[in-house]
């Protein structure tokens, strides 16, 4: 839930920036550009402990996405060690 948590928040940021530079009356696409980087550094510095738990939670699903793999892998290496002794 952290990474929607901080999704969502970091999509907040940008959009009230948008919002901001819309009324100031930056319209083009500038002022996209202008609102992303702006919105990017805000919800940055904002949110430290939202952004550590996010990539906490992230890293556990490469984590179990990767098992798998790493188990294959090991199946492999054992079938060659095997080849290898015999």
């Amino acid at each position: 839930m952290s990474v929607l948590t901080y999704w969502a928040a970091r999509t907040g940021v940008f959009l009230a920036m948008f919002a901001i530079l819309w009324l100031v009356g930056w319209r083009d696409l500038l002022a996209f550009f202008a609102a992303f980087m702006l919105g990017w550094l805000v919800s940055y510095l904002a949110f430290p402990g939202l952004r550590v738990r996010a990539n906490e939670q992230m890293a556990g699903w490469i984590t179990r996405s990767e098992k798998g793999i790493r188990e294959a892998d090991a199946e492999e290496d054992a079938e060659l060690e095997s080849r290898r002794e015999a």
